[in-house]
């Protein structure tokens, strides 16, 4: 078999060397050392081969034979090639992205025909890569080249309006990839072992998130992502010895610098040497969000929507609340291949920078998050040792978690009048509820928060909602979260008929407790006052005219449903066995259709029973 000689060939010099394509290497009397295999290799007509020589021994190796692919790149170590001959050098300019091969870059020798293959895409952190071009000249593989010519790889930024609309569309088609070593991901499902609430982002690579819409395919992709278990109670250990058996919810920070020192041991720090690099990183964002949580289908909804769907029905009737969509989410398993883990639910989340896209010009206010974080429900009858701010390394948690405006003052203490003066004055004897909370707002939030029958809610459970102090009038404002056991899901349902016979002035919450709440109890629960221009008309008002919205009906439901399982069908047999569930496979929960039957039937036989 006659040899040739192929030449690896880079920018003038051999700037990105064969990392990882090395040998270990005990030389006469010398330690233990590697060496880097050659750039340049040899080949036959079926494979190539890498050598490296160690002067200690005058030993010579050779990589594995590898195959070239038709692009003249390695199927199997990803290096370009380009064999003696005729055709011109085209030049390929990751323009400060690289190649997955740490290439820079690379060059192509046009064949006979003038054609020249290059399918490899070059990568460039927070940035999808869009295509390659020369003095506005975009490359196309269809064409033939006689001249030498450099192609520049040109990106779009995932931090841009544009990325949150098209992430979040409807028409899109989204995917989620995690580069992470074995090593991190035990560490991730070990944490849960460590703290009730781990705060630490464990380390992957990398991060790439897909977005399809309308013909336009966008990879974004991002090194160095955080990445931690979330959730209260559903956090647990999903990866072992051989790898993924279970699924989690999973937040992504991408601002994670990896360099706290109360959350990583010394040889886990990263170790920062550019100022700028750091602060770039703290700021860096997609789609103008710091952090996107992604959660598996764990309450069994055969439809995958209905969480999506409550939230629309927030949004759509004039209440502020998060932009959520699905996902595919494949992660890196046990250093190897890539795994399919099913259908995830990806989601904004509720921070700074979600108040400043809903109060462009009336954000900065006081943010908390509303639990059972202190062990008590957020029912707004004590701010005694409920109010404050989490420290999860230290198992710190409170009812009322403040999120925003969390510095200390120059006393040494945080400023937590915001909630307890609105606990205070929700329970004073006057009502002086016109001064706390925006009443129209409150009344919208609970026709729309009644009809989807969240039994874990701040209504049944005092639970599960944030409370946001405008800054400009100071009145709150609800905004919903987590709201993955509505409209007929039976999961965790103590009402044992998924609330559809809760009446729409119930003074009782779902797990049959005498309703706490004095906002809902001096507002709308029955007794309270019904005058002509009172809370709980308002409240009725709005139910009634809820009620006739054509989004209420099953056809709407259906179609939204459809939409996403057109493209998603095919991803929803996950290899996780918990997270197993194909579209309409039937979970066990209480279909839309007589889930909103049933409920629309009990609120109108019970709509003047104030």
């Amino acid at each position: 078999m006659r040899m040739k000689k192929f030449i690896y060939i880079i920018c003038a010099i051999l700037c990105a060397g064969m990392t990882g394509l090395v040998f270990a290497c005990n030389g006469d009397g010398v330690e233990a050392h590697t060496h880097v295999f050659a750039t340049e290799w040899s080949r036959d007509d079926g494979y190539h081969w890498h050598r490296a020589v160690c002067e200690h021994t005058d030993i010579v190796r050779y990589l594995e034979k590898h195959t070239v692919g038709g692009d003249g790149r390695c199927t199997v170590c990803g290096y370009f090639a380009t064999a003696e001959g005729d055709g011109v050098l085209i030049t390929f300019d990751a323009d400060g992205g690289r190649f997955a091969t740490g290439q820079s870059v690379v060059a192509v020798r046009a064949d006979e025909n003038g054609a020249v293959k290059i399918t490899a895409q070059p990568v460039k952190s927070g940035y999808a890569f869009d295509g390659w071009y020369s003095d506005g000249e975009r490359f196309d593989a269809t064409l033939s080249y006689s001249t030498e010519k450099t192609f520049t790889a040109r990106y779009v930024s995932g931090d841009t309006d544009d990325v949150y609309d098209a992430l979040f569309a409807e028409s899109s088609l989204v995917s989620v990839k995690i580069d992470m070593s074995d090593g991190e991901w035990k560490k991730l499902s070990d944490d849960v072992d460590k703290f009730r609430k781990s705060p630490i982002y464990r380390f992957a690579d990398s991060v790439t998130i897909t977005v399809s819409a309308d013909g336009d395919k966008r990879e974004y992709y991002y090194d160095e992502v955080g990445v931690r278990l979330k959730g209260n109670t559903s956090r647990r250990k999903f990866y072992g010895d051989d790898g993924f058996y279970a699924s989690a919810h999973f937040k992504l920070s991408f601002k994670q610098t990896f360099d706290d020192e109360d959350e990583y041991a010394p040889e886990e720090r990263k170790v920062w040497t550019d100022d700028a690099a750091r602060a770039a990183r703290k700021d860096r964002k997609f789609a103008d969000m710091e952090k996107i949580d992604v959660k598996w289908n764990s309450t069994a909804d055969d439809t995958y929507v209905k969480e999506l769907y409550a939230l629309k029905l927030f949004r759509e009737n004039g209440v502020v609340a998060q932009n959520a969509t699905l996902c595919a989410l494949s992660a890196k398993n046990k250093d190897r291949e890539f795994l399919n883990l099913g259908i995830y639910k990806l989601y904004e989340p509720i921070d700074e920078l979600f108040l400043s896209r809903r109060f462009p010009e009336d954000d900065g206010g006081d943010l908390y998050k509303c639990t059972w974080g202190s062990g008590v429900g957020s029912d707004f009858t004590s701010a005694i040792g409920t109010v404050g701010v989490e420290n999860e390394l230290k198992n710190e948690f409170y009812t009322y978690d403040k999120k925003t405006n969390k510095k200390k003052g120059e006393d040494g203490k945080r400023d937590f009048k915001s909630m307890i003066n609105f606990i205070d004055g929700v329970n004073a004897p006057e009502d002086n509820f016109a001064a706390l909370l925006d009443l129209d707002n409150f009344a919208k939030f609970e026709a729309v928060n009644y009809l989807l029958g969240n039994p874990d809610c701040i209504r049944n459970n005092r639970n599960n909602f944030y409370t946001y102090f405008r800054p400009s009038d100071g009145k709150a404002i609800f905004i919903p979260y987590d709201y993955d056991r509505c409209l007929g899901i039976t999961s965790w349902n103590p009402t044992g008929s998924a609330c559809m016979y809760l009446t729409p002035y119930d003074g009782t919450t779902a797990v049959g407790e005498t309703q706490s709440n004095p906002v809902y109890n001096r507002l709308i629960c029955a007794g309270a006052p019904s005058g002509e221009d009172s809370v709980l008309i308002k409240y009725r008002t709005e139910l009634i005219a809820l009620a006739a919205d054509d989004m209420l009906g099953d056809a709407a439901f259906q179609a939204y449903k459809t939409a996403f399982k057109s493209k998603y069908s095919g991803i929803a047999q996950s290899a996780r066995p918990d997270n197993n569930m194909k579209f309409d496979a039937g979970g066990g929960n209480v279909t839309y259709a007589d889930y909103m039957r049933t409920k629309l039937e009990t609120m109108n036989a019970n709509i003047d029973n104030y």
